[in-house]
């Protein structure tokens, strides 16, 4: 019942309009309807481990210690979850803009660890005057180590802002093989999106730690 409202509310929703400033924070991809899709289509693409969608990996960084892949990790959480942190005119396909929840939770030196709070928009498409998009929320977590680093992505949700009623589904009810793909084996309507900008936002942030964590 939930998932029905949740969609019905995506289908009848006005776009949105929002002003723009400028800061630092990464690129961010619009959705866009690929003539090739099957990338989306992958069975697992949406890892699942015991019921939960939860995206790993793990980034090798040769020849890097564990402090300095640390320091890395620091500099690019202390960016890419700054609470209100902007980027760019919202019209634009590198418009970025986390929400007030952003925050870094955990910076934890002599584990390595850092755990943040992502509270963004995710944008699927926008308009000169619009834009259609909803909160996503999720929990990143990056251990270094010696030469490696491990970055995960779990605990998403997202938060439809159009209506009054705060309705929040998990990822689990929206962007799995089974909710997200439909009999004829294409992407749903309305949750492939989802699926779609999700599994884009998890390979932005590798590919971005990944470059940090290479530089000469």
């Amino acid at each position: 019942m939930k998932k029905f409202v949740f969609t019905m509310m995506l289908m009848v929703a006005p776009l949105c309009m929002v002003s723009a400033q400028s800061g630092l924070i990464s690129t961010k991809k619009l959705y866009t309807k690929k003539a090739d899709m099957s990338e989306y289509l992958v069975p697992g693409v949406v890892p699942v481990v015991d019921g939960k969608v939860v995206f790993t990996k793990e980034i090798a960084a040769e020849g890097q210690s564990k402090d300095e892949l640390f320091r890395v990790l620091s500099s690019f959480a202390s960016l890419r979850f700054e609470a209100n942190a902007q980027r760019g005119d919202w019209r634009e396909p590198n418009f970025f803009r986390n929400i007030d929840f952003a925050q870094v939770k955990e910076a934890d030196k002599q584990a390595g660890r850092i755990v943040a709070q992502g509270a963004e928009e995710m944008i699927f498409s926008n308009k000169a005057l619009a834009k259609d998009y909803t909160h996503a929320f999720y929990r990143f977590t990056a251990e270094a180590s010696q030469g490696k680093i491990r970055v995960t992505v779990d605990n998403i949700a997202y938060v439809y802002v159009g209506s009054q009623e705060t309705e929040r589904i998990p990822a689990e009810d929206w962007i799995t093989d089974k909710e997200a793909i439909n009999k004829k084996g294409k992407l749903s309507r309305i949750s492939g999106k989802f699926r779609v900008k999700t599994v884009d936002l998890f390979n932005e942030i590798v590919d971005e730690i990944t470059e940090l964590a290479n530089k000469k």
